[in-house]
């Protein structure tokens, strides 16, 4: 007679078990005298991944004469008692397709099998999937302990990497490259220059990684970066290295929520200022439409009541936009001597910081030399062995705290210098770009430098955003020097202060 014989482990540390399972399984067959075939099988019944398992079952219909069905327990069978495959097995055992042995547990079953035998199965399925369930719960319980505890189960998110500290001990640690990476992501994206498409062009073209756009925003979106683990919509403190600022995780937060356009009936077209403004006596959207197919104006949309809101040619609003970009264009002299006194001032900084780094390795070295002393001084029990492990650690507490400062000075970088080169780069073209630019160049330049945009009868009202305001005044004084050593570090959009000299200039044509 046909017999499969079916040898199933769940999990890698079950597979030590499997030579022994097939040699009772081949054993029980050759003993009976069946012409067998063996099928090994390493998937969890458990998590319903059973793709392997309903392998097998198309194989036993493709048989016309009953099979016997071997497993070496029930346990092996399933633990699942509500298992969908379980069910199909019986259909298929009650109309005589196939007999069920499960020769350890001295448990056999055909279509005419007793109640005594099928009692036996499912109670033994059912005493399967307690023990499945319990295990389950004891490994809920000990996840949610860990995260309560501030540690995190499973890989570590992109920045970061798991390590082994020893045989019984895991720890998540940023990666010399990948960690950069990501804080120059949250750094970009914080300008409100870069949007989540945009990045994943500049990853490849900087770092040659390819990523996609919804693998950019998770990063983006990822609370693990500022100290938080976020596990079924709830969030725990975590004890591992963070990579940005809780500010600077809100700031990436509502650029994210400016760029999700808000779902307008005529949301789908293609106008340049739509969603961009508001009106300035009722606060509705200014909404655009085209007239004769060929005119396209913007208008109140006036769902707070009528009155008698102007209809503006998209053209005139072109015109005034283009007058605020022309208002904060600087001159390319202007340009280069402010880039000399960044270049002047990022490799001021930068001695500064090697001249730190080496002090601090200059520190660690001593301290791993004073180890090394009281070790030789353990040897020639000149110290008692209490008296140098008291030693020992507070030593390597001392290295530690240095490895920590060092790891945070590597991790820093003098990129608040390369967004204020780029605003100013942005500052000196901001008017070209804004008449030759596509439709989404403009929307994300008019995003990033103005605020507050209303329209009041025909007119454009705003606000210049910082740094521009600034740069605005500047222009227009032509006075980009400020204080003796310029002081542009400044402008990084996570401060607000400016110097003494140049007091913020707001734009306001209102």
């Amino acid at each position: 007679m046909k017999a499969v014989l079916v040898a199933r482990v769940s999990t890698e540390d079950q597979l030590d078990a499997l030579p022994a399972q097939k040699y009772r399984l081949q054993d029980y067959a050759i003993t009976k005298g069946y012409d067998y075939e063996l099928i090994e099988i390493q998937e969890s019944a458990y998590k319903g991944e059973r793709d392997k398992f309903k392998l097998v079952i198309d194989k036993l219909k493709t048989f016309t004469e009953p099979v016997i069905l071997v497993f070496d327990k029930v346990d092996r069978y399933s633990r699942d008692v509500s298992s969908a495959l379980v069910k199909e097995l019986e259909t298929m055992r009650k109309a005589g397709k196939i007999e069920l042995h499960f020769p350890s547990d001295n448990l056999y079953l055909d279509k005419n099998a007793p109640a005594v035998n099928n009692m036996q199965l499912n109670m033994s399925l059912a005493f399967s999937q307690y023990y499945s369930d319990s295990v389950s719960d004891n490994v809920k319980r000990r996840l949610e302990q860990k995260w309560r505890d501030g540690e995190w189960a499973g890989k570590a998110p992109i920045g970061y990497g798991n390590i082994d500290l020893d045989k019984n001990q895991k720890w998540i640690e940023p990666d010399p490259i990948d960690s950069k990476i990501v804080i120059a992501m949250f750094e970009w994206y914080c300008t409100s220059v870069e949007s989540v498409r945009t990045i994943k062009v500049k990853l490849e073209a900087e770092y040659g990684l390819i990523k996609g756009v919804s693998q950019v925003a998770r990063i983006l979106s990822n609370p693990f970066y500022y100290g938080q683990m976020e596990v079924k919509g709830k969030l725990y403190a975590h004890k591992y290295e963070k990579l940005v600022s809780e500010h600077i995780f809100d700031t990436a937060k509502q650029v994210r929520e400016g760029f999700t356009l808000q779902r307008y009936k005529w949301g789908g077209l293609p106008y340049k200022y739509r969603s961009l403004i508001d009106c300035a006596d009722c606060g509705c959207q200014i909404t655009f439409e085209m007239k004769k197919k060929k005119y396209l104006y913007g208008h109140c949309t006036q769902y707070k009541g009528k009155h008698n809101a102007a209809y503006v040619p998209e053209e005139e609003l072109t015109n005034q936009f283009a007058s605020v970009f022309e208002s904060i264009s600087i001159s390319e002299l202007d340009y280069q001597e402010a880039s000399q006194k960044i270049n002047e001032e990022q490799e001021a900084i930068q001695k500064g910081r090697d001249l730190e780094l080496s002090k601090l390795h200059a520190e660690r070295a001593n301290y791993t030399r004073r180890i090394e002393r009281i070790y030789n001084d353990l040897l020639s029990d000149k110290i008692s062995e209490e008296l140098y492990e008291k030693k020992r650690v507070e030593f390597e507490k001392k290295k530690e705290n240095i490895d920590r400062q060092v790891r945070a000075f590597e991790l820093s970088d003098n990129s608040q210098f390369g967004n204020i080169s780029h605003l100013l780069e942005l500052a000196r073209d901001a008017s070209e770009l804004f008449k030759n630019g596509n439709l989404e160049e403009k929307r994300q330049l008019i995003k990033m430098t103005l605020s507050n945009l209303q329209l009041k009868n025909r007119l454009l009202r705003w606000k210049l955003k910082k740094p521009f305001e600034l740069m605005a005044f500047c222009a227009e004084n032509r006075d980009w020097q400020g204080r003796q050593d310029l002081n542009l570090r400044h402008l990084v959009l996570e401060t607000s202060a400016l110097p003494t000299e140049l007091r913020p200039y707001n734009v306001d044509n209102g």
